[in-house]
């Protein structure tokens, strides 16, 4: 059985402001979880200590709902 699934993001790339607004969860939080690692493999590396911390949404996103859905045949859509 072969179903089209397709999934909206808003964009690629949050700041944990926005990752914070789209999860419905505070700012605290999301810096807690950056803090203790929990997003570490979702962060855009940084080259200066003064660089702001980039989560990439998309990927998070998609790891998630492959463990939910236990596959990953389903297509993501930015915008």
């Amino acid at each position: 059985m072969n179903t089209n699934i397709s999934i909206r993001v808003p964009k690629e790339v949050a700041t944990p402001a926005e990752f914070a607004e789209w999860e419905g969860v505070s700012r605290g939080s999301v810096y807690q979880r950056v803090h203790h690692g929990k997003l570490a493999k979702y962060m855009k590396p940084k080259r200066n200590k003064k660089d702001r911390t980039v989560i990439y949404y998309l990927k998070y996103k998609h790891d998630q709902i492959c463990e939910s859905l236990g596959h990953a045949n389903f297509e993501m859509v930015v915008g």
